[in-house]
């Protein structure tokens, strides 16, 4: 049998039927077709969960970053969302200006627990908010608290007498020379008008009052519900004009002659407009020597000549004159002939009756309501309307006796139209008809080496309502605007031009308790994007699986 030669593998393919191998071909490459699918699709899904898990974890990181740093933010600028309907947890726009400009350190220290001065009342809640805001604003102000009980020590570096709750601003703390100003519980509230009339019946103020309870804590325990008000913004603002002006302008009210008025809005307009004031008896106390200026509202009864040398004395204040007495007059008044004659001296006579105006245009309901808008440009600084108007109620006629004579030289400066006339205040009957004067000024000036002139001054005011709670509070009249911008230039203060008005404590702020505080910082930071990080570790597992 012949031998079988072996045949090999081409030969064996060469052999294969055409159809055969065209059909092994074909598989061949559909084979490596879908190899190369398959690593082209593994690729693309390790692309894609590469790229969801580098989102992912960026994303991650900015939430965790943003809340970290608004965090950092929020606990440095203490953010509320003040829903009240006058603002009353948040500073005016005037306050805020003036805060930001002062360049001088500031300390405001409430002897106090925080938690329990926070809890107290609703005024304290404000004026911890509202101390808060102030050092956002400006790095300079900076504030403390300080329990009495755990540190009464500290209370020996202060001349002023410290009760629990009290609060004192001062400036250059680290310096041996100090100006301080004490804010009570009282001066944190603004009293309703009925309670401050029924406390002057009795001839005792609210500041008496704590006096003689022995804190402003007491006060308020027993007299709480006459508080319709919160004046803690007016109060810091206040007590930062104070001390950080290097010389403030010293008030005294001089009282003990029956005074028609206590001006209690002018008071506050002053302390506000960083004025300290106080108040004497001119009939057993002397006029303090740091008084710039002296206010005598509208006695009834008329003043003893050893009352009216202290009032001379005052204003020559040996040779140096510098000082300023305003004179306010009623209708009210008794006949006053030892003032009369202490007024004539300087050029000035308060006549009798009352001025009243003839046509509808100048005056408000009444006749004797009088609109005023001839005002002299002098001492016009910080009135902000081109033309002021002020309202006054029943005033007597200023009149100017001399225009100069001697060193002493008078100028009317609020004057009435030339169709006003003086009626009589018995009978009605015209006394004086043509054009009055409802405020002048005498000045007397002395002559220094060098060129330098001193002046003091006497403003004298036909009517106690100029300065009346109303008239002053009136936003279309500028009876407030005028007296301030007159007795801050005519005592040579410097301005701010902020006038703070106190806001109802009515209303719900937008507040949380530390615990809640605690509860959404760790949610934000920690709780949030732990909830992030598992949703997008779950998202990336399962595309990973497909």
């Amino acid at each position: 049998m012949a031998k079988l030669e072996k045949i090999d593998e081409s030969q064996q393919n060469l052999s294969t039927p055409v159809e055969d191998l065209l059909k092994q071909t074909v598989s061949e490459e559909k084979y490596k077709g879908n190899k190369s699918e398959k690593k082209k699709s593994g690729h693309k899904k390790l692309k894609h969960s590469a790229m969801s898990t580098v989102l992912t974890i960026v994303f991650v990181a900015v939430i965790v970053l943003v809340n970290v740093v608004a965090t950092l933010i929020f606990d440095r600028f203490p953010m509320k969302l003040d829903l009240t309907e006058n603002n009353a947890f948040s500073i005016s726009d005037e306050s805020e200006k003036f805060v930001k400009k002062i360049d001088t350190d500031v300390l405001i220290t409430v002897f106090a627990n925080e938690d329990e001065f926070r809890s107290l009342a609703t005024y304290t809640r404000q004026a911890d908010e509202i101390m808060k805001t102030y050092c956002k604003y400006n790095n300079h102000i900076t504030y403390r608290y300080i329990d009495i009980d755990s540190n009464p020590d500290v209370m020996k570096n202060y001349t002023d007498s410290i009760s629990q709750f009290d609060i004192i601003v001062e400036t250059n703390p680290t310096e041996d020379v100090k100006r301080t100003r004490k804010i009570t519980l009282v001066d944190l509230v603004k009293f309703k008008d009925e309670f401050n009339e029924q406390m002057a019946q009795y001839g005792v103020s609210v500041e008496q009052l704590v006096q003689q309870s022995g804190s402003a804590l007491t006060v308020l325990n027993y007299y709480g519900g006459y508080v319709e008000a919160s004046n803690a913004d007016q109060a810091f603002t206040s007590a930062f004009l104070a001390v950080t002006d290097p010389d403030p302008v010293v008030v005294t009210l001089l009282t003990g002659r029956d005074e028609i008025t206590n001006l209690t809005y002018f008071q506050t307009l002053l302390t506000a407009n960083g004025y300290t004031v106080n108040s004497i008896d001119i009939a057993t106390e002397d006029i303090p020597e740091d008084t710039d200026l002296a206010v005598i509202p509208a006695p009834k009864t008329d003043y003893l000549t050893e009352e009216l040398k202290k009032l001379d004395d005052f204003l020559d204040n040996d040779g140096q004159l510098g000082k300023q007495l305003l004179y306010i007059a009623s209708v009210q008044q008794e006949k006053t002939p030892n003032i009369d004659e202490f007024l004539k001296d300087y050029g000035i006579e308060v006549g009798e009756g009352f001025i009243c105006e003839t046509y509808s245009a100048n005056y408000y309901q009444q006749r004797f309501l009088t609109i005023a808008s001839d005002i002299a440009d002098k001492f016009m600084q910080d009135v902000s309307s081109d033309d002021p108007k002020l309202l006054i109620n029943a005033s007597r006629p200023v009149n100017v006796l001399f225009d100069e004579k001697g060193r002493i030289g008078v100028e009317a400066y609020v004057k009435s139209t030339n169709d006003a006339e003086v009626l009589d205040t018995t009978n009605g009957n015209p006394i004086a008809k043509g054009q009055q004067n409802y405020a002048a000024v005498s000045s007397r000036v002395s002559f220094k080496d060098g060129g330098k002139s001193l002046y003091s001054n006497i403003i004298v005011l036909g009517s106690e309502q100029m300065l009346g709670d109303t008239y002053l509070q009136y936003n279309q009249y500028q009876n407030r605007e005028y007296i301030l911008s007159l007795l801050n230039g005519i005592t040579n203060k410097t301005t701010s031009n902020i006038v703070i008005e106190p806001k109802t404590i009515e209303g719900n702020i937008f507040d949380i308790t530390d615990s809640q505080k605690s509860t959404l910082k760790w949610t934000f930071i920690l709780v949030i994007p732990a909830i992030v990080l598992v949703v997008g570790i779950f998202i990336w597992l399962r595309r990973k699986n497909r």
